[in-house]
């Protein structure tokens, strides 16, 4: 797999979800997820933004530690942040965005795939080892399992 077009594509293969006259608060993907159309857009641009937030970091000050253990997005979460009534049009335009930006950064460094960040991802966990290509990669997973049929 090409990480970075697939993590390029990702913008492309959330829109395509959201086609004119599709109902954004009906549930969709996998029912274990339990999300909207609405809420998946939020989820994956914020998603985007964390894995961003490595990635920089890990090419800024490769070997950094980097703590996400803050974030749990599902559940009361999704209600403090009420993704549900929420317009998509932001978010979408934020993952695009912000997608761009990071493939370009990786993409302008011979090594940039191959930097190193420790990830932290409960609060009592030990940090465990990361590569870009790994942050960008768990990421296009994700949106893969969002879009997988219900």
């Amino acid at each position: 797999m090409d990480v970075v077009a697939a993590w390029k594509e990702i913008p492309e293969r959330i829109g395509a979800v959201l086609h004119d006259g599709v109902d954004l608060d009906a549930p969709f993907g996998p029912e274990r997820l339990g999300v909207t159309r609405r809420q998946l857009v939020h989820h994956v641009a914020e998603a985007n933004v964390v894995a961003a937030s490595i990635v920089i970091a890990a090419l800024g000050k490769p070997g950094s530690t980097y703590d996400w253990s803050w974030m749990m997005p599902f559940g009361p979460w999704l209600e403090r942040l009420d993704y549900a009534h929420r317009p998509i049009e932001p978010a979408w335009h934020l993952l695009a965005s912000i997608n761009a930006y990071v493939a370009a950064l990786v993409e302008a460094l011979p090594d940039g795939l191959d930097r190193v960040v420790f990830l932290r991802d409960s609060p009592d966990a030990e940090p465990r080892r990361a590569t870009v290509a790994d942050v960008l990669r768990q990421e296009v997973e994700h949106v893969e399992e969002h879009l997988q049929p219900g």
